[in-house]
This record gives structure tokens, sequence and C-alpha cells, in this order.
């Protein structure tokens, strides 16, 4: 009996090594620390290695750790996708010494961020291993705008505004002026988390319109303080008349002197046109009356002529 008892101790003992054994030539390398960009495609490197031996694969699963559901799997030679179409094995070759069971993401969002666990089954033992991505999303160039828009005065208050969107990790918005001097301690920023967990930026700057200083400019600097985009802006001030360089005057009163020089030059050509019609008017009316003086003395001299008497 006691024979018997240790054969097959022996026997277990075999068999639970072959087991440590194979299990120990199977292995996931993996890169554990994964990048990925919003809006492209990310790639979880994972390759099983079993140690220069062939084996073959009878389930490959990708998941949330602490998930049961898979986000995707292959079993039974079929991959079945069951949470979302984006997610893939990059090639389906499940067999081999050195398999690529890499996981790959198209499109990513903000929201894959986090753990992701693989979990391989063969034919000759199983290897898990635990990876990360994170997901980093690129702000939109920036626009900026004024209240007051336009028509601004010397010493006029006016508050700038500065906005980018879409970015991840949480950014900065500098503000500079024309001069390069750094004005974002002066300002303030605002931060808006999306619905798609990506985030808005918003900054605003009040100053003092200075027409010898009117460009500023924001920059939008990502969570590394690395420049993503940039935008200038103009102040818009009223428009003005431009004043004697010769005087202290104003545009306003330079104006109204234009304005009394053109009224003037009219006026007096007016007037030097109604003097010359009336003395063109008076010498036609005198040589109306020269010529009236003429035809009557010429008419009495005629009719002197038929009463005098005959020659006797």
């Amino acid at each position: 009996m006691a024979s018997v008892i240790w054969i097959l101790s022996v026997v277990l003992y075999a068999e639970f090594m072959c087991a440590v054994s194979a299990d120990k030539l199977l292995s996931l390398d993996c890169q554990d620390e994964n990048h990925g960009v919003h809006g492209k495609d990310s790639l979880l490197k994972c390759f099983l290695n079993s140690g220069g031996e062939s084996v073959m694969v009878t389930s490959a699963t990708w998941r949330r750790p602490g998930e049961k559901r898979p986000l995707i799997m292959f079993i039974n030679d079929k991959v079945r996708r069951l949470e979302d179409p984006r997610f893939s094995f990059k090639q389906l070759q499940m067999s081999g010494s050195n398999i690529d069971v890499s996981f790959l993401v198209r499109n990513t969002v903000r929201t894959d961020e986090g753990k992701y666990e693989c979990e391989v089954v063969t034919d000759s033992g199983e290897a898990k291993a635990v990876v990360s991505l994170s997901v980093t999303a690129t702000y939109s160039k920036p626009d900026m705008s004024s209240v007051p828009e336009k028509d601004l005065q010397e010493g006029m208050e006016v508050t700038l505004f500065c906005n980018a969107s879409g970015g991840y990790p949480v950014g900065m918005i500098h503000w500079y002026d024309q001069h390069g001097t750094n004005w974002t301690r002066s300002a303030e920023m605002t931060v808006v988390e999306t619905t798609d967990k990506r985030t808005n930026l918003s900054s605003k700057f009040t100053l003092r319109a200075s027409s010898s200083a009117p460009l500023y400019r924001c920059l939008v600097l990502n969570n590394n303080g690395v420049e993503e985009g940039k935008a200038e802006f103009d102040l818009k001030f009223q428009e003005k008349f431009v004043s004697d360089p010769g005087s202290g005057e104003g545009g306003g009163r330079t104006a109204i002197a234009v304005v009394f020089v053109i009224v003037g030059s009219l006026l007096c050509g007016l007037l030097i046109l109604a003097l010359l019609r009336r003395r063109r008017i008076q010498r036609e009316y005198r040589n109306g009356v020269q010529q009236e003086s003429a035809r009557a003395a010429s008419a009495k001299q005629q009719r002197k002529g038929f009463s005098s008497p005959p020659f006797s």
C-alpha cells in the first residue's frame, strides 16, 4: 500500500513539474507604458514568447482590469468584438514561437486612457500581463476678441479674450504685448471639461488701450510648456483727423477751417460772377442806347430831306 502511494506521489509531482516548466516557457513581453494621441490610432504592443517552442493559441483576451466582460476576444479561431468596433488585434496569426497579440485602438479618444489586461491561453499553458495607455490631445488654434470690439480711445479700459479648445492634459495660456512683455500674471484663465473628457481654455486680460502699443498676442502651451498655437490681435481705435503739425490744435478745428476756406472761395466766385454779369448787362444797355440814338438821328435827317422846297 505504501509503495502505491509513493508511486502515485511521484507521478503527480512529475505532472506538476511539467506543467510548471511549460508555464515558465510562456511569457508575455509587453510595452508597459503606451502613448496615444486623440483622433489617431494607438497600439499596445504585446508578444507571446514560448522560448523557441511552437505553440497554438486557443484564446486571447483584452479587457480592463477587474472587469469580466472582454473588450475583444479570440476563441475557436474567431475574433469577437464585444464592446467597440474600434478595438482589434494587430494580426490574426495565432501559432508559432513569438506570437503578436498586440491590441490596436483606432481613432483614440480621451476615455481610452487607463490600464488594460492581456490574457493568452495556449496548448502549452497560459500567460497574463497588464499595460497602460496615456492619451494626449492637441489644443485647437486659439482665437482672440476684445470688448469693446472697436472705436477705442486712448486710456479706455478694454478686455482681451483668448480661447482654445479640445486639449488634454490641461494646458495654459500666456499673454504678451508687441514689445515681448509677459502679462500672464495679470490675466485670468478658466478650464472647462468637455463631454469627451478633454478641456477648453479661456483667458481674459484687461488693460488700458494705448495707440502706441496696439498689438497683443496669446500663446497656448501644453502641460509640458511646449507651444501648440498662437494668435495676434490689434486694438481697433476710433478714427480721427490728423492735426496740423505746426499748431497744437486738434483735427476738429482743422476740419472747420477747411470748411470755411471752401465756403469763402465759393462765395468769392459767386460775387465775381455777379459783377461780371452786371458789367455785361450795363455794356449791352449802353450799346443799345447808342444804337437807338443813331437810328433816331438818321430818321430825322431823312425827314428833313423830304420836306425841303423844290428848286425853281
